[in-house]
């Protein structure tokens, strides 16, 4: 073996020797795992394995989703029909409810159209208990035939006489057992004449010279004196004051 003249050592064949032993331990390196030793019994430890990519197992190898159908219920109404505009749709669906609502609170706020018998109490509201007073037509005093000529003015606009002889001219005659709220109703009172305005079948309103204008019945008294029935109001009228509410 050769040195160099200079005492440092062998020839350059050390330094060959050197670099191809480092190539061949790079070589056998790198990503492959180590070879399990004689106690491992095929069984490789944690430390052991490829840091390159992970270990699959048949344990915890992903399961692939399964197959799903697209889902287009959302899109379609009850007839399988596709929407042509949903913001439409939903538009129409609120109008619909909004409709009902204001249909509902028109119902709730629609009041009885009043009828006759009604309409008759009401001016009764309004004179109860006004005096008599022969020749009278106001709240101060009123008699019987200026009573009726009241009611008729202010709750059907119809101008009666002022006298209930002339009064009893109009209209036309009905039995005694067929009368109906706004029929004019003459009497015999103490040998005077007296009239009334029916409320129903079984009272009238009228203007007493004891007690002033109160509601009485047919009973007793006034059914044995009761000699005409006239009705000024007939059907006709009678529709057309339910349809004006009065």
């Amino acid at each position: 073996m050769g040195f160099r003249h200079s005492g440092q050592g062998p020839v350059d064949w050390l330094h060959v020797l050197c670099a191809f032993l480092f190539a061949l331990a790079l070589a056998g390196g790198g990503c492959a795992p180590k070879a399990a030793g004689p106690g491992s019994a095929g069984m490789q430890a944690p430390d052991q394995q490829t840091a390159c990519a992970p270990v699959t197992t048949p344990e915890n190898a992903p399961v692939p989703a399964p197959p799903r159908e697209a889902d287009f219920s959302a899109v379609f109404d009850e007839h399988d029909h596709l929407f042509g505009d949903m913001s439409l749709n939903g538009d129409v669906e609120d109008g619909e409810q909004e409709d009902a609502a204001m249909t509902q609170d028109s119902l709730e706020s629609v009041e009885d159209v009043p009828s006759v018998s009604d309409i008759v109490l009401a001016e009764y509201e309004d004179w109860q208990g006004v005096r008599y007073r022969p020749g009278g037509t106001d709240y101060r005093g009123v008699d019987c035939s200026g009573l009726v000529q009241a009611i008729f003015r202010d709750a059907f606009e119809v101008d009666l006489p002022r006298c209930s002889t002339d009064q009893a001219r109009l209209g036309e005659a009905v039995p005694k057992g067929d009368i109906r709220p706004g029929d004019l109703l003459y009497f015999i009172d103490r040998g005077r004449k007296h009239v009334g305005v029916a409320v129903n079948d079984h009272q009238f309103i009228h203007a007493s010279r004891r007690k002033g204008v109160i509601i009485s019945k047919f009973e007793g008294y006034w059914s044995k004196r009761l000699i005409r029935v006239r009705r000024i109001l007939d059907e006709k009228d009678q529709d057309a004051l339910m349809r004006k509410g009065g």
